[in-house]
């Protein structure tokens, strides 16, 4: 099992994908092959799963410490993963790991 933990970044980068708006939880990841992911909580609403999360597939574009990132939507796997649970999380975060 990957410890993910070590690959989160500093919550103070520049967040390109407006998943602050409301009260959600967030964290940024940022692996070796400059592919990373924006967790967030899903909100309460139609159309997402309700206390699941959403791994949306980035690209840093900057070295590290600067960790500014776009939202990669040509990747080889799917950019936008909507998530029941943690350990779905995972697994999506160890595709990216894996690009």
């Amino acid at each position: 099992m990957v410890d993910f933990e070590k690959f989160k970044v500093d919550m103070n980068v520049r967040c390109v994908c407006g998943c602050m708006d409301g009260k959600r939880f967030h964290k940024v990841y940022r692996f070796p092959n400059d592919y990373g992911a924006s967790v967030v909580s899903n909100p309460k609403s139609e159309g997402y799963v309700s206390g699941g999360y959403r791994v949306l597939l980035v690209r840093f574009v900057t070295p590290v410490p600067d960790n500014d990132y776009i939202i990669d939507m040509d990747a080889p796997i799917d950019s936008v993963v909507e998530c029941g649970d943690w350990a779905e999380v995972e697994t999506s975060l160890a595709k990216i790991l894996n690009l």
